[in-house]
Formats: structure tokens, sequence, C-alpha cells
């Protein structure tokens, strides 16, 4: 064996050429190889790929065509595999019964989020691989958070947020201690007229316009919050739609598509 790979001992008696095997044609699944390639750095091949044994003496791979294609990226000559005597409508079958399997789970995010804080950092730049960077792990613990406090009936109780300095400092406004409370209203040097106008964005530093709003979006099921985060993600690291933080790219990315 190549002085490469990382193989489990348990697994030694399984290897195969990875010369010797071939992708499954039209296989549907698109995995992420650099994610997988992370993990077999880090920890190795745990677990066989499954493959069929061919009249030419070639395999033909029916689970784990990602892992076989991340194993010759990283150099290895080798792999670890089960053998499957099937016919091809039976062996598609299976990879295919394999990859829905896989799509039918259900991942926890209030469990996921308990099990991630105890291992997170201590292998940082695994998990940055994985796909799992800070603005992730923060929408993780966001909707985490967000399943504890809500309710048999649907309802999400709000967070209640402590002030976070000076509002004077960050928006030109100043707090007003009446007699009722205390409000927060404009400052001696901002137009009170604009702001009842304009609202905020009439506020910022050296009369420049400026407002940081904070908008909550109210999904109907876990599923759809699910695409959102997947949107984010993507749009992220989406190079087609300028901007340096994501509410600028948001804003770039709805401007080239909508139809105001």
């Amino acid at each position: 064996m190549s002085t490469n790979e990382n193989i489990s001992k348990d697994l030694q008696g399984l290897l195969v050429d990875l010369d010797s095997l071939v992708a499954l044609p039209g296989n549907p699944r698109k995995g992420n190889i650099d994610a997988i390639m992370a993990s077999y750095r880090e920890f190795g091949q745990q677990k066989p790929i499954v493959i069929r044994p061919n009249d030419d003496g070639t395999n033909t791979v029916i689970a784990g065509n990602h892992q076989t294609e991340a194993a010759r990226r990283l150099g290895w000559t080798k792999i670890a595999a089960v053998k499957m005597g099937a016919d091809d409508g039976r062996a598609i079958a299976f990879a295919l019964a394999d990859n829905r399997t896989n799509e039918l789970g259900y991942t926890d995010p209030q469990l996921l989020d308990e099990m991630m804080s105890d291992v997170v950092d201590v292998y940082p730049d695994l998990f940055v691989e994985l796909g799992w960077d800070d603005f992730e792990l923060a929408a993780l613990s966001e909707q985490a958070d967000r399943l504890d406090r809500t309710t048999e009936s649907g309802y999400v109780a709000p967070v209640l947020l402590p002030s976070g300095g000076d509002v004077a400092d960050l928006s030109g406004m100043a707090v007003d201690n009446s007699e009722d409370g205390p409000r927060i209203v404009p400052s001696a040097t901002v137009d009170s007229k604009s702001v009842a106008a304009l609202g905020s964005t009439s506020i910022g530093a050296s009369g420049s316009t400026k407002a940081v709003v904070q908008y909550t979006i109210v999904f109907d099921n876990a599923d759809q919050q699910e695409k959102w985060y997947r949107f984010m993600r993507w749009l992220r690291g989406d190079i087609g739609t300028d901007g340096d933080t994501f509410g600028e790219k948001l804003i770039n990315f709805v401007d080239a598509h909508a139809d105001y």
C-alpha cells in the first residue's frame, strides 16, 4: 500500500486497485469531493465503498463514486471495497436506493449544534473545509435557538437583546429619560423633519444617509428555512454577484433579477 493512503487497519483485507475501478455510468448523485478529501486526510477511510465485478476484470463503483475520486486526487493507489454480485438492473437499483436513503435522512439542528460545540474548536480547519465556517455555524446556532423557542402552536418567542452601547454614537440618536421611561429621539444635530420624512436613512455620520436594518424572515416550515440557508451559502460564494458583504450581494442579486 502506498504511503499516501490512510485506510483503517480493519479494512486492509478489502483493498482493491483504484486503476481497476470505473464510475457508475450516468450517476445522478453529485457529491462534494473536496469535503470528502478533507475527511480522508483527517480520519482516513473508515468504511468501504461498494463495487460490482465486471467480466473484463474491472469493477464498477455502485456506491462510493465520489469517495473513489477523492482517493485518486489524494494520490492513493488503493481503496477498501466490498463486492456486490448483481446484474445491471439490481446494481443500479441499489445505487439509487443508497443515494435516496441519504437524501431522506434528517439532521436535528439542535442536537447537531450541541455536538458541534464539543469538537469544532478542536478541528477548525476541517470544519471550514466541510462547509461549516463561522457563517454556517452562526446560522446553525440561530436555527437551533429558534426551534428551542418554538411552542407547540408554532409561535416563536422573541429574544430581547440589551443595548449594545451609546445609541447616540451608533446612529445619531439620543436617549430621552422622561417620566414615562427612556425614549430614543434624534439628537440635536439631526433634522427632525428629515427623520420624519425619510426615516433612519436620513441619519448618518458626516451628513451621509445610512441605515442598518435587521429583517426577520418567518418561514412556514424547516424545509423553507433550509432552502434559504442554502441560498445564502450559494450567494456568498457566487463570483457573478458583486458585494463585499452578504447584504450588498443580496441587494445586487435582487437588482439583477427583480422587475420593480
